[in-house]
């Protein structure tokens, strides 16, 4: 997939935007901001607003960080990465080759997910420490940014993990199989 919009370089990788992800991430602070309102709709307009497009931000950045940890394992065996390109449906890394024996093809599928959880693990644990405690609505918008990029980091990890290709798990479950 070929970025049309160009962000920069991290690491000597290209980091673009396909036009599609537009759409979901006005969707996605859409969606943000109407959770955010109905669960605290005390903290003003503003607010909302603010901590729903910065948790939006938040949450592509960690897929970027997803997509960084696939390419940082290709690199390290040995394959050559052009880009990450963020588009409606997530991010893909852009590997020249493919892996080459499955112990390469394991750790670059699964590292992703794996990068994703503790994201995710790590919001959860700064969520916590700010306060908030399960089931309870977080009620400042740093405990409720960090508490959704929490378990949508959870989430995305998991559902990576689905053994169907192209998806994370599909690409480890080859690996085992080869």
């Amino acid at each position: 997939m070929k970025a049309q919009i160009r962000l920069g370089r991290i690491f000597g990788i290209q980091i673009g935007l396909h036009y599609s992800w537009l759409i979901i991430a006005l969707l996605v602070a859409l969606s943000l901001a109407g959770q955010f309102h109905a669960a605290n709709p005390q903290w003003g307009e503003v607010t909302i607003w603010a901590t729903a497009i910065v948790t939006a931000a938040l949450f592509f950045v960690s897929i970027i960080l997803h997509e960084l940890s696939h390419a940082a394992v290709a690199k390290a065996r040995g394959l050559p990465v052009r880009s990450i390109t963020l588009f409606a449906l997530g991010g893909v890394a852009q590997i020249e080759k493919d892996a080459t024996d499955p112990k390469t093809e394991f750790w670059m599928a699964i590292v992703g997910p794996i990068a994703s959880v503790i994201i995710g693990s790590v919001c959860l644990g700064l969520a916590s420490l700010f306060g908030w405690r399960t089931p309870t609505t977080p009620e400042t918008p740093l405990v409720a940014m960090l508490m959704w990029l929490g378990v949508i980091n959870i989430a995305l990890g998991v559902f990576n993990m689905i053994p169907g290709y192209p998806l994370d798990g599909g690409r480890v479950f080859r690996a085992i199989v080869w």
